[in-house]
């Protein structure tokens, strides 16, 4: 009897050892695949921020207010990002989007006419969570809206 008991005790090791590696390897994997769930999901939610910024810049030129005001306007409406007055463009085009130009000759000017289209483009640089296992540490988001002058 001692035999078999010692025999068993002997099979079990290796099985015991064999699913210590088979946990850490899948382990690795599921921590894996759990940081690129949350990556997505704070990338989904910066670009949807950056992009209801841009919208609402765009919308602050089409009214008329000044391309300083119109960049403020971007920079609260991001609430939550550093995003910076310097990434904010604004630009016009007098034929329907072809050609785009800067949108008043100083921070103050608003010199797009009626009718005319006013895009804004904003950019973010995202801080990769995942950054530090994989070979960048940022995302350089883009978002754009084009509104008429009204």
């Amino acid at each position: 009897m001692k035999r078999q008991s010692l025999r068993s005790q002997d099979r079990r090791k290796p099985q015991c050892g064999a699913a210590l590696v088979e946990f850490a390897v899948v382990a690795g994997l599921l921590c894996l695949l759990l940081f690129g769930i949350i990556e997505m999901g704070l990338l989904f939610q910066d670009q949807a921020l950056l992009g209801a910024s841009a919208r609402e810049a765009a919308r602050s030129a089409a009214v008329g207010h000044t391309t300083s005001e119109a960049q403020s306007t971007a920079v609260s409406a991001g609430a939550g990002l550093a995003i910076m007055p310097g990434s904010v463009v604004l630009e016009k085009s007098i034929d329907g989007g072809q050609f785009w130009a800067a949108l008043g000759d100083a921070p103050s000017n608003n010199n797009a006419a009626p009718g005319d289209l006013v895009r804004a483009t904003v950019t973010y640089a995202h801080p990769l969570v995942t950054g530090y296992v994989f070979s960048g540490t940022r995302k350089t988001l883009t978002a754009k809206m084009v509104m008429r002058r009204e």
